[in-house]
């Protein structure tokens, strides 16, 4: 088996693992609400790092001009809430997810 059949095969099985828990809407492919992102244009945001845990904001860089990438970030949540909190200082958002239906929530 090649090493190259092997990447395909995992990224197939997370991309369909991901589809799948966007169908039974798990708590990580939920988009945000409107109220997160209006609270969020006014500088009230967080990120869960853990189910639980927020990510420290003093771990964010300033967001003035700032080009940001998320990875393995769609769903509705990190994306759009980093571009809320970033829009007045002029970030720009990029978000990239292996599964189709983890980016149409965002």
């Amino acid at each position: 088996m090649s090493q190259l059949w092997e990447l395909e095969n995992v990224r197939s099985f997370n991309r369909t693992a991901w589809d799948r828990a966007v169908e039974r809407k798990s708590r990580w492919t939920v988009p945000v609400s409107e109220e997160t992102i209006t609270a969020a244009r006014r500088g009230e945001w967080e990120i869960l790092l853990t189910p639980s845990k927020p990510v420290p904001l003093a771990w964010f860089p300033n967001f003035q001009g700032a080009e940001i990438l998320c990875l393995a970030a769609g769903g509705g949540q990190q994306g759009p809430t980093l571009a809320a909190a970033g829009e007045s200082a002029g970030a720009r958002v990029t978000v990239f997810d292996n599964s189709p239906r983890q980016l149409a929530q965002d």
